[in-house]
C-alpha cells in the first residue's frame, strides 16, 4: 500500500529528474521530501567522479495539487572531487527545475505568469494558492511579461485602429477621475486586440504615441475608428493623413437619441410642470421612443401612438422621434450614394430646425459631417470592437480589485487583451434537453 500511495505521489509531482522520497500532509499544504535521480556526477574541472560529501536541505514551492499549496525539500547532495590536486574541492548540486536561490520551482514561475498574464487571473489568488507573497507572483509578471508586451513584432501588420477612452482610476476626496485612452487593432481577419494604453485621455497623449511609431506604420493604416471626440480626431488628422476616419454609427444614433430623451423630458415638464412620474404619456413610453421602429410590436405601437398623442400636443417629441428613426435608417441603406446623399439632406434640415435641441443636433452633425458619411463608403468599420475590450477591460479592474500603479494596469491588459492567440477553445454545442423522457 505504501509502494501504491508513493507511485502516485512520483506521478503528480511529476518533475523531470527528480523522485520522491516521502510525502508529508502538513494542514493546508502538502510537504514532498525530493532529491534528483543522478548517480554519476562528474568534477566540473578535472572530470573525475565525484562523490557525495553532504546533505543540504532546500526548500521551494511547487504548483498546487488539488487546490493545495505544495512545498518541495530539495535533499541536495553536496559533491566533492577525490583528488587531492584538483583546485575544485566541493560543490552543491544544481537543477535547471530549481533556480539557486529561488522560492518557486520554474514550472510554478511560468504557471504563475500563465494564469495572470494570459487566464486573467487575480494576483492575489495564485499567490494564495502557491503560498507566496503577492510580489513574488507579481515579480514574475513584470520580469515575463514586459518583453512580451514590449516586442515591436506585436504591433506589426496593423491596418484598422480604433480609439476609445477608460477610466483607470476612479475620482476619491483627493483626486478627480483618471482616464487611459486605448488604441486597438481592428485589423480585418483576426480578433480585435489591444495596442497600446496611455495613460490621459486627449489628443495630445494620442498624437504622440502615433508619432512614436515608425512613418511605415503609419502608412499601413488604412481606416481609424473613432467616438466624437474631437480631440482624437485631430490627433489622427495629424499622425494618419491618409487614413479614413470613421464615426462609430452607434454614437452617432445615440446623439440622436438624447436628443429625444432631451426633448421629451423639456416637453413633460413644460406641460405638467414636474419630472416624469409613473403614470405620465410621456414617461410611459421613454423606453419605447429608444427602439427602431421596425422592431415594435403591435401592442408597443399603439402604446407610442397614445402617448405622443396625449403628453405632446405641439409635436416636437413626435419630430425629434422622426430624426430618430432616420438617423437609425441611414445605416441600413445598402448605396452609399444614397445614404450619404440622405445623411447630408438631413444634416442641412436638422440644422434649420426651430427645435434647439434639434438645430443643436445639426450642428453636431454637421462637425463631423465627414466622419459620418465615410463609414458608408466602410460599412465593415466600426468601434463596436473597442467597446467590447473596454469591457474586458472592466473584468479585468473588478477582478483585480481596482488597480494604483499604472505600469502595472497597462501590464496586464496587454498582456491578456493585447496579444494574438490562435488556441481559443471553440464554443461547446450543447443541445437542449428533451422535457420528457421517452
Amino acid at each position: 500500500m505504501e509502494d501504491a500511495t508513493a507511485s502516485l505521489t512520483a506521478a503528480l509531482f511529476g518533475l523531470e529528474g527528480f523522485v520522491v522520497l516521502a510525502a508529508a500532509d502538513a494542514g493546508d499544504e502538502l510537504e514532498l521530501l525530493v532529491e534528483t535521480t543522478a548517480e554519476l556526477v562528474g568534477c566540473p574541472a578535472c572530470g573525475a567522479v565525484a562523490r557525495a560529501k553532504d546533505r543540504r536541505p532546500v526548500w521551494v514551492r511547487d504548483l498546487p495539487v488539488a487546490g493545495r499549496a505544495v512545498v518541495i525539500c530539495w535533499h541536495k547532495r553536496v559533491w566533492s572531487c577525490p583528488h587531492a590536486l584538483c583546485g575544485t574541492r566541493s560543490w552543491t548540486e544544481q537543477h535547471e527545475a530549481i533556480a539557486p536561490r529561488a522560492c518557486l520551482t520554474e514550472r510554478a514561475r511560468q504557471w504563475a505568469f500563465e494564469q495572470v498574464g494570459r487566464c486573467d487571473a487575480a494576483v492575489s489568488r495564485i499567490a494564495a494558492q502557491l503560498g507566496v507573497a503577492w510580489w513574488t507572483v507579481m515579480n514574475q509578471v513584470i520580469e515575463r511579461g514586459v518583453p512580451v508586451v514590449e516586442d515591436p513584432a506585436r504591433l506589426a501588420e496593423v491596418t484598422a485602429v480604433g480609439v476609445d477612452e477608460t477610466a483607470y482610476l476612479r475620482a476619491t476626496g483627493t483626486h478627480p477621475t483618471e482616464f487611459a485612452t486605448g488604441i486597438t487593432d481592428l485589423t480585418p481577419g483576426r480578433p480585435a486586440r489591444l495596442l497600446e494604453l496611455v495613460a490621459g485621455r486627449s489628443g495630445t497623449v494620442l498624437g504622440c504615441w502615433l508619432g512614436e511609431q515608425s512613418a511605415d506604420w503609419r502608412a499601413a493604416v488604412v481606416t481609424a475608428s473613432l467616438d466624437p471626440f474631437r480631440g482624437y480626431a485631430t490627433a489622427l488628422a495629424t499622425q494618419l493623413p491618409d487614413a479614413v476616419r470613421v464615426l462609430d454609427p452607434f454614437h452617432v444614433v445615440k446623439l440622436g437619441l438624447s436628443c429625444v430623451d432631451d426633448i421629451r423630458r423639456r416637453v413633460q415638464h413644460d406641460t405638467l410642470g414636474h419630472r416624469g412620474h409613473t403614470g405620465d404619456p410621456l414617461y410611459g413610453i421613454r423606453r419605447v421612443l429608444r427602439r427602431r421602429q421596425d422592431r415594435l410590436s403591435t401592442t408597443a405601437r399603439d402604446r407610442l401612438h397614445a402617448g405622443l398623442i396625449t403628453g405632446d400636443p405641439d409635436g416636437e417629441v413626435t419630430l425629434a422621434w422622426t430624426v430618430a428613426q432616420d438617423l437609425m435608417s441611414l445605416y441600413q441603406l445598402t448605396d452609399p450614394d444614397q445614404a450619404r446623399t440622405r445623411a447630408l439632406a438631413l444634416i442641412a434640415d436638422l440644422r434649420a430646425a426651430p427645435i434647439a435641441e434639434l438645430a443643436r443636433l445639426g450642428r453636431t452633425l454637421h462637425a463631423w459631417r465627414a466622419e459620418l458619411c465615410a463609414h458608408f463608403d466602410h460599412p465593415d468599420v466600426s468601434n463596436g470592437p473597442t467597446e467590447n475590450l473596454n469591457l474586458k477591460i472592466k473584468n479585468t479592474k473588478r477582478t483585480a480589485r481596482g488597480y494604483r500603479n499604472f505600469a502595472h494596469y497597462r501590464l496586464r491588459l496587454l498582456l491578456n487583451h493585447g496579444r494574438v492567440r490562435e488556441d481559443h477553445p471553440p464554443t461547446r454545442i450543447r443541445t437542449r434537453r428533451p422535457s420528457l423522457a421517452a
